[in-house]
């Protein structure tokens, strides 16, 4: 019979429903709890165990032949199994990470011009921004820069199936809902992608300095954007000058700016792939050094003006 009270291992119950999630998405529909446990070579009994919080998945190497079959980055798994985030989170930076690569690589191949000019409008767009904000040390806090759209208002709330959603009030006017509690970097993100959303698509008449909108672009738009202000690569490659000998560049720089791992991940290829600054260029070695094992314990710092 089976004992009610606390489930005993629930990172690991955790760690289940995340991986159901991605194999899910891999495989194009829904699959069953077995499937899950055959990554690992589970019978049905040792899977109902896992899935039910009643084995503990921590052995470095059951942990490292999830990553590597589901190809996610180990430090993900790392985090999920430590607790310092939650399964949305994990889905989230999973999400992102897979929409960097092929949102950019499908720019680049059918509008390789426009890419560039996109980039170079973003840029300037942004550092604008950042200006204005006087963001100079990281981390950026976002009732900093949303100061500048007052059409648009946050809310927490209580519950929701996702870590942020956009409301239209009425015309011009937009509130981000998101979950309610302490704010985390995978949070902070989708709402400035909610925010992006907004003036890439609903309110981009009122910057003319964005030019028209080409719909081919419009992800680009909005990806770049959403990186370029939570974490400007000038200040990044800036702080990474300040990394010690074999620290873990990626941990490092995303507690710094508060942002989950994937997007300094990408802006850092971003940085290797296309900025040609001789201070650039000195930092390409420590970039491409970084370290990419250590988990990351998770930013505790609260936004306390969004509370």
């Amino acid at each position: 019979m089976r004992r009610s009270g606390t489930t005993k291992f629930q990172n690991s119950v955790q760690l289940f429903k995340f991986c159901q999630k991605v194999l899910s998405e891999i495989k194009g529909g829904k699959i069953n709890d077995q499937a899950v446990g055959a990554i690992l070579n589970f019978n049905p009994s040792d899977c109902s165990h896992w899935k039910r919080g009643e084995k503990n998945i921590k052995s470095i190497f059951s942990l490292e032949k999830l990553a590597k079959e589901l190809g996610l980055e180990i430090s993900l798994i790392h985090d999920l199994t430590s607790g310092s985030i939650t399964v949305d989170e994990a889905y989230f930076e999973f999400s992102e990470a897979n929409n960097y690569q092929r949102t950019i690589k499908q720019a680049k191949l059918a509008h390789p011009q426009g890419y560039q000019e996109v980039r170079k409008t973003i840029t300037n767009f942004t550092s604008f921004l950042l200006k204005q904000s006087n963001f100079n040390t990281p981390p950026l806090y976002l009732p900093e820069v949303l100061r500048f759209f007052p059409f648009i208002s946050l809310q927490p709330v209580e519950i929701l199936d996702k870590l942020s959603r956009i409301l239209r009030i009425k015309k011009g006017s937009y509130i981000i809902q998101f979950k309610k509690g302490e704010l985390k970097p995978q949070t902070r993100m989708s709402i400035i992608k909610d925010v992006a959303k907004i003036l890439f698509e609903g309110e981009r008449e009122r910057y003319p300095q964005l030019g028209a909108r080409r719909e081919a672009l419009v992800n680009v738009e909005k990806l770049l954007f959403t990186a370029e202000l939570l974490a400007p690569k000038q200040l990044l490659i800036s702080e990474t000058t300040k990394s010690e000998a074999r620290q873990n560049i990626i941990a490092e720089q995303a507690a710094l700016f508060w942002v989950p791992k994937s997007l300094i991940c990408f802006q850092l290829q971003e940085i290797l792939l296309h900025e040609q600054t001789s201070k650039t260029s000195s930092q390409a070695e420590t970039l491409r050094g970084g370290v990419y094992t250590e988990p990351l314990q998770g930013a505790t710092r609260n936004d306390a003006q969004l509370r």
